[in-house]
């Protein structure tokens, strides 16, 4: 699909508002004001063009969601931004943390030609370097989350071992959050164990990965979808 009339501020509202319903959560006005740090009156008049151009629609508890159109757009402006991603990692040698805001700006830029290219270059990759579905390349991205029976790592139950699946495409803009993760080692395929009780993850959680132990912020652990280790070993 062309994106070439989509505006920057559009996409980011489109990606945010696929990804927060991907991830389950309900997407209202003041969720994204604050994802954006703009004015509530902005963003209204922001979901009132998108409304106008049949992008999102709005039911009577003021819930939005993506109309089908909103979410072809939304995939398509996804696929691109996260092929650069690994375009970047792969081709470039970019560390994984450090390509969000570079895709940002690139995606804008890639045809449909070029974006087979990167593809046939990359061989076929289905997930960006944040563990994310590559819209177009898995089957129904919107699912891959449900496929895979991931859950939140501050939902992990504690000593349980799990694998980092990815990490959420909601906070992929928070670059003190993203960097912390990179620097102590938590990225897709890693596994790790939570120490901490249920019951105590108001505060800060510990977990065992490898041979250190990391604390993190409940955001933290909220934004890392995990799913139960796999069994190591041969049989």
């Amino acid at each position: 699909m062309d994106t070439a009339g989509v505006t920057q501020t559009v996409a980011e509202y489109l990606e945010t508002i696929y990804n927060m319903t991907m991830e389950g959560d309900v997407v209202i006005g003041a969720r994204l004001a604050e994802k954006f740090r703009v004015a509530p009156p902005t963003v209204t008049e922001t979901l009132k063009r998108m409304t106008r151009d049949g992008l999102v629609e709005m039911d009577a508890r003021r819930q939005i969601t993506l109309t089908p159109h909103g979410v072809d757009l939304a995939e398509a402006v996804l696929r691109r931004h996260r092929l650069t991603e690994r375009f970047l990692v792969d081709m470039l040698g970019m560390q994984w943390h450090q390509v969000h805001e570079e895709a940002c700006r690139l995606e804008h830029h890639i045809s449909g030609a070029v974006e087979d290219r990167v593809v046939k270059a990359l061989g076929n990759p289905t997930t960006c370097p944040h563990g994310n579905p590559i819209p177009g390349y898995v089957p129904d991205a919107r699912d891959y989350l449900a496929d895979h029976g991931a859950f939140r790592l501050l939902q992990a139950e504690p000593g349980r071992e799990v694998e980092i699946l990815c990490v959420s495409e909601v906070v992929e803009d928070e670059e003190e959050l993203i960097s912390y993760l990179h620097d102590r080692g938590l990225t897709p395929g890693t596994r790790v164990s939570v120490i901490t009780p249920l019951a105590q993850r108001a505060d800060d959680v510990e977990l065992a990965a490898a041979d250190q132990r990391v604390r993190l912020s409940p955001h933290a652990a909220h934004a890392l979808w995990v799913v139960a280790a796999p069994a190591t070993g041969a049989d």
